[in-house]
Parts: C-alpha cells; sequence; structure tokens
C-alpha cells in the first residue's frame, strides 16, 4: 500500500524526458495551390483576402511552405480547372498576362512572408511533349534544354518582381501521363531514364543566370516509397549533385516499417541528401490511423483530421524527414450541395473527397455561394504550421508513459520556447509526465477536438519537477514552456 501511495505522491517515476540533444532541423510545413486557385480567383476580393489570411497569416494556417502550380495551358484536358494557363508563347517568348488566378495567391503568399515558394510542374507546356498536349503525353528525349530554360526563365521573371521562389520542382508524378484523353488534369510522363535530362538541363538553366545557388531543385515526386525506391538507381547517381531534396508523395500511405526502410536505405545510398514528403491526400480511416488508404469520401470530422495528422506525425518521428507539404489546401469536393443544407460541410458523406482543409461550393458560379467552409483537418494542420516551423528542431523524447507515435518535442530557432504536440486517437482522456533538461514555465496550450477548433487551455502544471499535459479524448493538443 505504502508503494502504492508513492508512485502517486511522485510522478516523475514515470515521466518522459525531453532530450537536449536535437534531432532534424525542421524547414516547412505547407500545401499546394493546384488548383483552387482557378475558382477562388473569382470569389469577392475581400473573401480572397481573408482566405489569403487563412493560409498564410499565423492568425491562421500561417503556412511556411506553398506549392505554385505553374501551368503547361489545357490542351486535351477536359476541366478547364486543373490546366492553368501557360505563360509559354515560343522558346523565349513569353505572356506574363496567363495565369491570373495562380499568380494572386503566389503573391500574396510572398507578401505575407512565406518561406519556401516552390514551383512544381504537371507537364512542360504542350509545344514541349510528344503529342504537343497538356496531359496523356511524354516528355521528349532532348528537349531538355527548352524544358529548363522555361522554367528558369519563369522563376527569374518572378524573382524580378519581388517573389522569391526558392525551388523547382519540374515533374510531378512522372510515372504517369494522366490519359486517356480527354484527361481530368495535366500529366506529363518522364521515363526514370529521362528524369537525369530534365534535372540536369534545368540545372544548366539556372546556372546561366546565376540562380543554381539560391534556387533548388525537387526531385522526382514519385507518387508512393516504393516507387521512388525502385527507380531513383536510373536517374539519380548522375545528378545527385544537381538535387537539393528527394521529394516523394505517400500514396502508398506506409506502415511505420515501410517508411523507414525507405528512408535508411535512402541515406546509405544517397547520403548528401535529404527526403521530404510533398504530397498526400484523400483517406478515410480510423484517428489511430487503422484503415487509411486511398478512397473516396468526405470526412470533416475530428476522426479524419486526427488520421491525418497521424500521417504528419510519422513523416516526422518515424522518418525523421524536415519537411511536409499536404496536397491541394483547397477543394470543391464537398460531395454535396451546402446551399440550403447547413450540414452539408459538417457530415461525412461518401460522395466527396479528403483532399483539402478548406472547401468551398463547387456552383459557386451559378449559385452565388462563396462562403469557404473550414474542417477539423484545417485546425489541426494548424498546430503543425502555426508551432513547427523552419529553424525549429525535433527533441526526441525517451521513456514510458507516453505514446511515441503520436507525441513530439519542438524547440524554436531562438532555442528560447519548447513545444510538445500530443494527439489522444482514443475514446478516453489520458495524461502524460514530461520532464525537461532546462529549467522551463508553462506559457500557453492549445487543443482541437471535436466541440474545439483552436481552443486556449490551461497550461501544463508541474510536480516535483514533472509537467502534467491532460490529453482529452480524440483530440490534439500543443503545451508550450519557455525558458525561465
Amino acid at each position: 500500500m505504502l508503494t502504492l501511495f508513492l508512485q502517486f505522491l511522485i510522478p516523475s517515476a514515470r515521466a518522459a524526458t525531453v532530450s537536449s540533444t536535437p534531432a532534424q532541423t525542421f524547414t516547412g510545413v505547407g500545401g499546394s495551390g493546384a488548383w483552387w486557385p482557378m475558382d477562388l480567383y473569382n470569389f469577392p476580393e475581400a473573401t480572397r483576402q481573408n482566405l489569403s489570411d487563412l493560409l498564410f497569416n499565423s492568425s491562421g494556417l500561417g503556412l511556411s511552405s506553398y506549392r505554385w502550380n505553374v501551368g503547361s495551358g489545357g490542351v486535351n484536358v477536359s476541366n478547364p480547372v486543373r490546366a492553368p494557363e501557360t505563360f509559354y508563347v515560343a522558346p523565349g517568348q513569353y505572356d506574363w498576362d496567363k495565369d491570373k488566378q495562380g499568380v494572386y495567391f503566389l503573391k500574396a503568399a510572398s507578401d505575407r512572408g512565406v518561406k519556401d515558394l516552390t514551383m512544381f510542374a504537371n507537364s512542360a507546356p504542350a509545344p514541349l511533349t510528344q503529342d504537343r498536349t497538356s496531359c496523356n503525353s511524354y516528355f521528349v528525349n532532348g528537349s531538355g534544354a527548352a524544358y529548363g530554360r522555361f522554367l528558369a526563365d519563369v522563376v527569374e521573371h518572378f524573382i524580378h518582381e519581388g517573389i522569391s521562389i526558392n525551388y523547382i520542382s519540374p515533374m510531378n508524378e512522372p510515372d504517369s501521363t494522366f490519359g486517356p484523353s480527354p484527361c481530368g488534369q495535366k500529366g506529363m510522363q518522364v521515363n526514370p531514364n529521362q528524369r537525369a535530362e530534365v534535372v540536369s538541363t534545368l540545372y544548366d538553366a539556372l546556372s546561366a543566370k546565376g540562380l543554381q545557388t539560391t534556387v533548388g531543385i525537387l526531385a522526382d515526386e514519385s507518387s508512393s516509397l516504393s516507387r521512388a525506391s525502385s527507380e531513383y538507381s536510373s536517374w539519380l547517381p548522375q545528378v545527385i549533385d544537381k538535387v537539393a531534396a528527394l521529394v516523394h508523395h505517400t500514396y502508398d500511405f506506409p506502415s511505420d516499417a515501410s517508411y523507414r526502410s525507405y528512408v535508411n536505405t535512402t541515406k546509405t545510398q544517397y547520403p548528401s541528401k535529404v527526403t521530404w514528403m510533398s504530397e498526400v491526400c484523400c483517406s478515410l480511416g480510423q484517428a489511430n490511423g487503422t484503415g487509411r488508404g486511398w478512397s473516396q469520401g468526405y470526412d470533416p470530422t475530428i476522426t479524419n483530421a486526427l488520421m491525418f495528422s497521424g500521417m504528419m506525425f510519422q513523416s516526422f518521428l518515424v522518418a525523421g524527414e524536415p519537411h511536409y507539404d499536404y496536397w491541394t489546401l483547397l477543394s470543391n469536393g464537398l460531395g454535396c450541395s451546402p446551399q440550403g443544407n447547413s450540414a452539408c460541410a459538417t457530415t461525412p458523406n461518401s460522395n466527396g473527397w479528403n483532399d483539402g482543409v478548406i472547401y468551398y461550393d463547387g456552383n459557386y458560379a451559378t449559385n452565388g455561394n462563396y462562403a469557404l467552409y473550414i474542417t477539423k483537418h484545417f485546425w489541426t494542420f494548424k498546430h503543425f504550421s502555426n508551432f513547427v516551423t523552419p529553424g525549429s528542431k525535433l527533441l526526441p523524447i525517451t521513456g514510458t508513459g507516453f505514446n511515441s507515435a503520436w507525441t513530439m518535442a519542438v524547440i524554436s530557432s531562438d532555442s528560447r520556447t519548447y513545444r510538445v504536440l500530443t494527439m489522444n486517437p482514443n475514446a478516453s482522456d489520458d495524461t502524460i509526465s514530461l520532464s525537461f533538461s532546462a529549467s522551463v514555465c508553462a506559457s500557453d496550450a492549445f487543443r482541437t477536438s471535436a466541440s474545439e477548433d483552436f481552443a486556449a487551455i490551461s497550461p501544463a502544471t508541474s510536480v516535483s519537477g514533472s509537467w502534467t499535459l491532460p490529453l482529452k479524448s480524440m483530440s490534439l493538443s500543443t503545451y508550450s514552456f519557455s525558458v525561465c
């Protein structure tokens, strides 16, 4: 009985410890501007500004990464929303008045201080592809110099306009043409043995402009880890010194073991390069990750928000990656009409898609509905985008009494602030206890749950040197501490 009493009296006996030795340094959290700007540009200016603040200001998501989709035109693409206009007219000739939609939100991100601006392409301009189309076509051997010049010219133009694009991704899921025609979106297949040409000629084009040290090349955005691993040997050794990061998608929804295997193998073969996750969406499943995988269905609730949060924890904790981008930030895939149906945007259905964090009415042009619908995924994403910031570092947590898959400690770039992001996807409340090597004071805390969006909650409390962090069932919380 005395032993049991002492265990309750001294909670630090089961406390986990936050290490003072950092793991990876984070570079960014963000998402893409494909292809909602084509619609949202038509919304009232007040709504566009509000949306820009929701995405890029710290009062909203405060994204540190934004992926702008450079257009290739819409030749043979049946959905014009998924075919931004191209600046390309002829070699070295451009119409800079094109793609006002995408440029508007690219500028909004730049004006609000988003650190990493990536220009990514689904296809070369149609005249440069094998079939002179924007989809269901192929990269042409020997066309790399022309394509690289186009990409470098576009980036140089916007840098001169004061928009400091610092990454180019010249191919996106290059394993598919996204055919047959007419296609639902842009796409150009780049076979593995062609990818070195794409990278090397782009690097040469950037070098000719003196941009090779300020604009990095990301490649190759394969759709899955297994595909990326199997294809690297066909192109990467030839251009390893020209790639800034090895960027992949996770549409295979990998297990921890397969994700860890991919990262370890890649680090062994290409130790000078980091990997990061740049696209995923479209999954149902339980809050704890059970049942996740590519599937249609719309779930704006805390269940799906926690499921995707688990994937972010996986990239940061299991894979040790420094950067995470979700797929498209906005979607019209509600799967129902919100006009006259107040439950549409807040109720799961099987007709929509989990491919955004904010939604809008796809029929806005005919019904005049310019409302924005914010999901729980937006609010859980905010924990990561607000607190896992460029220059901050992951601090490993050791010990017992916490779930290592869903708890991470981050120290700010100035080493003055600690934040602990922790998720409880279970049906019952829980508590974890943490100790720090530094002397810290609790400052604030925020929680997202079924009934809370981003609610301020009571800070952590300290007993005998151990900090107690309550975890509400089905929630994601961030507890902040400052150096005393």
